[in-house]
């Protein structure tokens, strides 16, 4: 199996709301950076097959992600289409209560043959993505 990527952060709530926030104002907290156009709109059905897509203003869709396991307030996982659409990789995401916060950890990991063979280039773009998604929660967290 490739390499797995995992990045955790520290959040000052709880459980319950870090995962309402994650799953349920994904479009104001989600860097514009980190998406295929600046001004496009995200949104996220939280269930077993809903999708994690990005509204272009012409009003084309595309499709980050597919949930494919959700446990509120304690996990959900998807197919991860960026990068390479035909060769999807795999995201967990767990919410834990530590303390009196909550800890995120997001396991990305090869889901295919031949999502593995791209694996070693892709890497580099997925630690980035994480790296500025998750402190981007953090902070629209922690400010609101």
């Amino acid at each position: 199996m490739a390499d797995i990527l995992t990045r955790k952060i520290a959040l000052d709530c709880d459980v319950d709301h870090a995962f309402a926030v994650f799953t349920g104002k994904i479009d104001l907290w989600w860097p514009r950076g980190h998406r295929r156009s600046r001004d496009a709109s995200l949104s996220l059905n939280p269930e077993s097959g809903g999708r994690l897509v990005e509204h272009a203003a012409d009003g084309s869709e595309w499709t980050m992600g597919r949930v494919t396991a959700i446990d509120p307030p304690s996990r959900i996982s998807l197919d991860w289409f960026p990068g390479s659409p035909a060769a999807p990789t795999s995201v967990e995401i767990e919410f834990a209560a530590v303390g009196g916060g909550t800890e995120i950890t997001v396991t990305h990991r090869a889901l295919s043959p031949a999502a593995e063979a791209i694996w070693p280039q892709r890497v580099a773009s997925f630690i980035k993505g994480w790296d500025a998604v998750l402190p981007a929660l953090k902070t629209f967290i922690e400010e609101d």
